[in-house]
């Protein structure tokens, strides 16, 4: 009799296998004694020949259970491939997950539709307020909140009616219902996935206002300082005529004018000088020197994070460093450059591209000791400068990993070296790379070797936003991070519908062996679509680096094509804007770096008041 059970739940062990989930076959390989069953039945479900198979364990010792994928030969049973190498394990979760994260998506957004629906009601009555009955309002909602009122409840609906109203009193925009859902999400701490053009900046205002009403500071994240400054002057508008005050942070602000912007109800600030005063606040030797809300350097706030994918996880880990700098050993620098002059690659050193590094080997070792005359390159010397190793490895990274005006520049009169942004040509001003590659590339060039650096403070973005309470994002791309995104920051990922249908058209991406081909493929395409005449279609291509950007502007010239290439080189930072704007009149082809959040938006047929400007210009000085 008990037989028979085993094997009828043995079919449907391996019947029901593949709907299941993997918190779900963790839950039933947790529990006493059915994991001591299952675990065999998952692993013996092999079919002939080459098959896949859940492979499950069950340790008994820990009580913790591991569920594993893994190809399966029958003939050879010893060899197996994970499921992370295969990918199928991946795909199953990630379908099952994305189609619960979906379902669950609708729900929250039927919700929130009739939030909305009640805002809408309220459109008619905040009409009729005059100027100083809005202003009222803001000082209404702080006293109700005071009291006790819930801010979730129906104070949040009134809010968001005010704020809709005075966008359009004032800049003359007004929310769309889709903005509202978008607000709704975010005041939620959710990441609101909204597609690009849908107003994104103006949806940010809602929750923004409403959080600031509390007493507590609500910030904006913007990536870059040109973004900072719009957004507040164009935005902050609403929330002045609300009474709201609105500070900016800005590269180059003193301590004094950061600390007057903090204060402020609303602080429109990049990621990047939000994270150096977090660190600069946590080496202040007093209160008083502190410059974040509170004076405490740390955050007690609403927080929403614009381009969010770009901040919380492209840049995550990468630390921001605050470093004092000491004396650095230049004799050193110049010899261990010296060296690496004379080294050859395969003879004593690998080269490691994709991981940017390089590798000495025994013989490469052995060399350079004897070149040295010490016993070895670890030893620390008598002087306390440092053994030899890092700054021989360094002087090779430099020789065979960095090259100039591509990964790095020489600053006018040889005032150092500025390091190049791969993806946008900019020079990173202030940026320096650690660990003595600085040094060793100055040694390179036959500059001055200048001090190096000693980390006294660092932190990266992943710590740094966690630290809000309430933390909320908006960004075009999400979903195929959303994952991620909930794990790390417990963010949970809604997309917001459009206003109106999507007009673009998306098609499957193509794939070419080599950069060589896939440049004439995408030429044919400028050609095929009337690039460069006067009768064609704007084209812009988009590319992920400097290099990239000038080969295919030379491609496109070879077929006569003009184009305006716009990689944030220090020569075509002056016309940046103007090339933006302009990226939209009939046959323009713009080939332009991946610069997130450029914020100059690109009008079909052309910006008429940057012509306006163009015209006036051209009249006044020619």
């Amino acid at each position: 009799f008990l037989g028979n059970i085993k094997s009828t739940l043995a079919v449907y062990t391996k019947m029901v296998l593949f709907s299941l989930t993997g918190a779900a076959i963790a839950a039933l390989l947790s529990a006493p004694n059915s994991a001591a069953y299952l675990a065999p039945q998952l692993s013996n479900s092999v079919a002939t020949g080459k098959s896949r198979a859940f492979l499950a364990t069950y340790n008994t010792k820990t009580s913790s259970s591991s569920l594993a994928f893994h190809n399966v030969d029958n003939n050879n049973p010893t060899q197996g491939i994970s499921a992370l190498t295969m990918g199928f394990m991946e795909e199953f979760m990630t379908g099952r997950d994305d189609q619960t994260r979906k379902a669950a998506n609708e729900k929250y957004l039927a919700e929130l539709q009739k939030r909305v629906e009640r805002i809408n009601e309220l459109e008619a009555s905040i009409e009729e307020l005059g100027d100083d009955e809005m202003v009222a309002k803001t000082e209404e909602f702080r006293k109700r909140l005071a009291k006790g009122e819930d801010i979730n409840g129906q104070i949040l609906e009134e809010a968001f009616a005010v704020v809709r109203e005075a966008a359009w009193r004032v800049i003359e925009q007004r929310h769309y219902d889709v903005q509202l859902l978008g607000g709704l999400i975010l005041h939620d701490g959710r990441l609101a996935e909204m597609a690009t053009g849908e107003g994104k900046t103006l949806v940010s205002t809602l929750p923004c206002y409403l959080n600031a009403l509390s007493g507590k500071t609500s910030f904006v994240i913007t990536v870059n300082d040109y973004l900072a400054r719009r957004d507040m002057e164009k935005m902050g508008q609403v929330h002045r005529y609300l009474g709201l005050t609105v500070g900016l942070i800005q590269a180059g602000m003193n301590e004094e004018e950061r600390k007057k912007a903090y204060a402020c109800d609303v602080v429109y600030v990049t990621n990047s000088e939000l994270g150096f005063d977090y660190l600069r606040d946590h080496l202040a030797l007093s209160p008083a020197q502190t410059v974040l809300p509170g004076n405490t350097g740390e955050f007690d706030g609403f927080c929403v994070v614009d381009e969010a994918d770009s901040v919380l996880i492209d840049e995550a880990r990468t630390p921001l460093i605050i470093s004092k700098q000491v004396p650095a050993p230049a004799n050193k620098y110049r010899a261990a450059n010296t060296l690496a002059e004379n080294l050859k690659e395969v003879v004593h050193y690998t080269v490691d591209l994709k991981n940017k590094n390089v590798i000495l080997n025994e013989r490469g070792y052995k060399d350079c000791e004897k070149a040295l005359g010490v016993q070895s390159l670890f030893e620390e010397p008598a002087d306390a400068s440092g053994a030899w190793a890092p700054f021989i490895i360094n002087a090779v990274k430099a020789k065979e990993l960095f090259n100039k005006d591509i990964e790095y520049t020489v600053l006018p009169d040889n005032k150092g070296v500025g390091i190049i942004d791969s993806f946008t040509g900019r020079v990173l001003d202030g940026r320096r790379w650690s660990d003595g590659l600085h040094q060793s590339i100055e040694a390179k060039e036959g500059i001055e070797v200048s001090e190096q650096s000693k980390v006294i403070a660092k932190v990266t973005y992943q710590a740094l936003f966690r630290q809000f309470s309430r933390l909320s994002g908006m960004t075009g791309t999400a979903m195929t991070d959303a994952a991620e995104l909930e794990f790390t920051y417990n963010l949970k990922v809604t997309p917001v519908p459009t206003a109106l249908p999507i007009a673009r058209r998306d098609y499957p991406d193509v794939a070419f062996r080599t950069r060589e081909a896939a440049n004439k493929a995408l030429v044919k395409e400028v050609v095929a679509a009337g690039g460069g005449s006067p009768e064609g279609r704007p084209c812009l291509i988009g590319t992920t680096s400097v290099m990239q950007s000038e080969s295919i502007v030379k491609a496109l010239a070879e077929e006569g094509i003009k184009t305006e290439l716009l990689n944030a080189l220090p020569e075509n930072a002056a016309r940046e804007s103007e090339i933006v704007a302009q990226a939209g009149r009939p046959g323009v082809v713009t080939v332009a770096t991946n610069m997130a959040g450029r914020g100059t938006d690109i009008l079909l047929g052309g910006c008429p008041s940057t012509m306006a400007r163009l015209k006036t210009r051209a009249v006044l000085f020619d």
